[in-house]
Parts: C-alpha cells; structure tokens; sequence
C-alpha cells in the first residue's frame, strides 16, 4: 500500500467520478456543505458517517435522485447533470439503497427485469425467458434463489441479496452500495465481497457505505469521513478503528460495550427442545425444529446463525406473529407454562418485540413521533374510551427522554427521522409496555456506531432493573461484546452455546457446521 492508501495500480487508475464543491439545502438544514469526492475504476471507495452526516444526501446526488445546489459532477472526465434515477441509471451508475426498491407481491424474476421485462409484443412477456435469464444473473453473482417466490415470503438477508443481483443486472460501470450487509450474516457478507473484487476486477468503481467499521479494512481500498454535512477526513482502510471512530463521532468513544451485569435473576423465558409445528408453513420459513435456551432478568442471551438457521422465525413464533400453530415441547414463561398462541397473549405474559423490518413492520411512517410511541398503551391513556392528552404528551416526553430520540419532538413524522432515531422509537414504544421480557431483531441494523453505542447502553441500564433481553443479530462483534451467552442455531435447532466475549471464528464455525479452521481460511 503507497502512503495514501492505494496500491500503485488503483493510484493510476483513472477518476471514473469526480464531485466537487457538491452543496445542498432541505428548508434551513444545511445537508451538504462543499463536499469533494471522487472514485477511481476498480476501487472499493468506502464511504463512512454518523446517520445525518450527509452520506445518503450525496449518493442521493450521484444517483439522480436530487440536484445540487450548486457545485459540479463528472463522469468519464465530463459534466454531468442527472434529471432522474433513470438518466443516472443510463449513464452506468447503479445504487442499492438501505431500504430497497422491491415490489415484495411480484417474484423474484420479476423484481430483477422490473421495468425492463422481455415482450413478444406489448402485453405479452416472455416469461420462461425472463426466469432463465434471472436464474442466470443470480447463479452469477452467488444468491441461491427461487426465481418463481415471491419477494414478500423472503427474509431481509435474502432480500437483500436480490437487491444486490438486481443492481448487478445492469452492468453498471459504477455501483453505490448503501449498508448492502446490514441484514447479511458473516458467510453471505464474505460472499458478497469475492462479488465485488470480481466487479473491481473488470474495472467497476464501487462506493461502499456501511456502518460497521470491521468490513472497512476487508473490502476497501480508500475510506472517506463525513460528519456534519462536510468531509472530514480521508484514511487508509486499515487506519485503527479508535481514530475512526474519533472521526465518526467527533469524540473519544472508548468504550463501545458498556459492562456486563455481575449477577442473573429468575427465569423469565425457558424453552426444552420446543418445537413450532404450523397448519401451513410458508414457502422459505425456517421454524423452530427443536430450541432449548433460558433467558433469566438481567441477562442479555443472543442468537446466532446464519441467514435461514431461522433467528428471525424463533422471535416472531415467540411473540405469536408466526403462521397459525402451536408449541411442542416446554415453554415457561415467568416460571409459567405458556402457549403463546397470538401476540395479545405474548403481551400479557411480558413479552415486547423489535422487529428486524422497522420501516416495513416496524414503524408507522407517515404519522409523529408521539403517535408511534404511545401505540402500545392506548387502552392505559384511555380507560374510559376518550384518549387523555395530557398523559399521552407526558408518556411521549418520557420516551424521547430515555431513548434521547433527536430531535427530541413529539409531533415530528418518523418517516422523516434519521435511521438510528427511528429505531430509538421503536424501543421507546415497546418499553412504555414495561415488559419483563424484550426479544430483539437486528437492533442495529442500518444504526451508526454512536446509536450503537447509546442502545446497548440503555439495554444494560434496563437489564440491571431486572429485564430479560433475547436478541437475534448477525453481527457476530455484537453478540460476542454485548451478551452474556449465545446461543448459535443451525437449521431451526440450537447446536451450541458459548459463554461472553465468544470467539468470532468459533461461532461462525458452529452456525455454519464448518471447523475454525475452515472457516480462518
């Protein structure tokens, strides 16, 4: 690596996108403030910031989807100006955005041609043709699916990894990549980065956002920091994530894990070789085959796995948002058995849920801050069937005030809120519900590491007052800091458990049934 921190090829490679000067406003906030920035071909530019930095602002620009202010774009060496997505799009830039652009009642063939599907002549497609060529583009890029399912019965991993296909299709000269690992698990993370050494190969420039700070060094070539609407500093890939994280935040953040409780409480969830048995199990659903895990207050237990080992469908059975059915096997909730047949039934025995989706499933986006908060106690704030104002307004306030959502106002649209704030929401709702028992999908996905930060703050403050917290997360440096056991799943079944501060590679080897060995290499 030369001092700047390109090799000598990616150093004389040439600029395939230059930004100067790139400044935009949204009413009085200032978004962009006389950014420069530029991406050579073949090089993985890695693009990192706090949520409301600006990084989304400017590949909204690269992309088409606004205009500058003022300042200047070149692609190739010459000016460009896109009026839309689709000029941009023409031009050979393709963007996979955090919250993706699938239409989840069509499949997924479908979703990869949409609005450049195949005809005989209009209104007639060539279907069969269609699923061949899709079948290839995703045998290409390493995404093992069903061309025929439809995308609303995928997880979010799978999800993502079409939407990564689907911005493939277009053979783009440069790819934006927004947090595209965000719902990945560590394997499909690795696959996805062969992917893009392949693309730099044939002389792709790909501008890579992501918020966890250890893929930097595996996939980048140059890393770019944004705060406050302006660059703040450009660094080597392999620059200490301490001077990163100083950058990032705009100060010292030493600690990212808060300590671990010294003791545990009574059990608040016990599950011996529990097994979820559905009238109709959904195409692509993993359930629970055979789990056995205690969660106790004030613990925080994780689940690992890979994509599909079915983390997601354990939380959603247990907290009755599953396909109809019932439980096999123990099921103790408080000391209690319990069927936990529907969600009212999971509410009453002190179960709360952070969905992995919060803007698909998670999140009333077109309503305020308020109304989303005080979504789980209306029947408290309203005992006689008329809603009180005044303890909606100190319910609301109390939320934003333990969560520090920012800015810290009630009557604000979430939609409008940054990432991290919205998930703080979340949380705010399902805690005024004061559960005894909190189950958590990917808590920080899409969450910069300051957010990070302050939740797994809150979730020790509340796991010391004697919540129980059972959390799912493919991000293995999360499980490992934050929990107090894991327990890793394969195929629906739990297979190991590891005890705090697990060894990555270790449990990478347990969810993928691979030796530590195999999977170091």
């Amino acid at each position: 690596m030369t001092p700047d921190g390109k090799d000598g090829a990616l150093a004389s490679a040439p600029v395939l996108l230059r930004l100067q000067g790139i400044e935009k406003r949204f009413g009085g906030v200032h978004a962009l403030r006389s950014v420069d920035f530029d991406l050579r071909a073949g090089e993985v530019h890695a693009l990192l910031g706090e949520n409301g930095a600006g990084k989304s602002t400017l590949m909204n620009v690269v992309s088409g989807v606004i205009a500058p202010d003022r300042g200047s774009v070149e692609l190739d060496g010459r000016p460009v100006r896109f009026a839309s997505p689709r000029d941009a799009q023409a031009a050979g830039i393709a963007t996979i955005f955090q919250e993706l652009d699938l239409v989840p009642g069509l499949d997924v063939a479908a979703n990869l041609f949409l609005g450049r599907e195949p005809a005989r002549f209009p209104g007639l497609l060539r279907t069969r043709s269609m699923a061949r060529d899709a079948e290839r583009l995703l045998a290409e890029v390493g995404v093992p699916l069903d061309v025929g399912r439809r995308v609303a019965s995928l997880g979010m991993g799978q999800r993502q990894l079409l939407a990564i296909a689907k911005a493939l299709a277009h053979a783009p000269r440069v790819l934006v990549m927004d947090e595209p690992t965000a719902a990945l698990s560590t394997t499909e993370a690795r696959n996805l980065f062969d992917t893009m050494r392949r693309l730099c190969s044939r002389g792709v420039g790909i501008i890579y956002i992501s918020h966890r700070l250890e893929e930097v060094p595996q996939v980048a070539d140059r890393v770019t920091v944004m705060r406050d609407g302006r660059v703040v500093g450009e660094e080597r890939p392999d620059a200490p994530q301490g001077r990163l994280v100083q950058m990032l935040a705009g100060r010292p953040l030493n600690e990212l894990f808060p300590p671990r409780a010294g003791s545990a409480g009574e059990e608040l969830l016990r599950l011996d070789h529990a097994r979820y048995v559905p009238r109709a199990s959904p195409a692509g659903w993993q359930v629970p085959e055979d789990v056995s895990l205690v969660v106790r207050a004030g613990e925080v237990v994780g689940l690992a796995g890979i994509v599909g080992a079915g983390r997601t469908e354990l939380l959603t059975c247990l907290y009755g948002e599953g396909p109809r059915g019932r439980w096999r096997g123990t099921i103790r909730v408080q000391g209690r058995a319990a069927a936990l047949r529907g969600v009212a039934e999971a509410r009453r025995a002190g179960l709360a849920f952070v969905t992995d989706d919060r803007r698909g499933a998670g999140l009333m986006l077109r309503q305020t801050v308020a109304r989303n908060v005080v979504a789980s106690i209306l029947r408290r704030l309203s005992p006689a069937g008329f809603m009180s104002r005044r303890r909606e307004g100190e319910a609301v306030q109390r939320a934003i005030r333990a969560f520090d959502v920012r800015p810290p106002r009630g009557e604000l649209v979430v939609g409008n809120l940054s990432g991290g704030n919205q998930q703080k929401v979340v949380f705010a709702r399902e805690l005024l519900h004061e559960p005894r028992l909190l189950l958590l999908d990917e808590p920080t996905r899409g969450v910069d590491v300051g957010a990070k930060s302050e939740i797994y703050a809150r979730l020790r403050e509340l796991t010391a007052r004697g919540l129980g917290v059972l959390v799912a997360s493919s991000e293995l440096p999360e499980l490992s800091g934050l929990c107090d056991r894991i327990h890793v799943l394969r195929a629906g079944r739990t297979v190991a458990e590891f005890a705090a501060g697990a060894d990555e590679a270790e449990l990478l080897a347990a969810a993928t049934g691979e030796s530590v060995l195999e999977v170091a290499r």
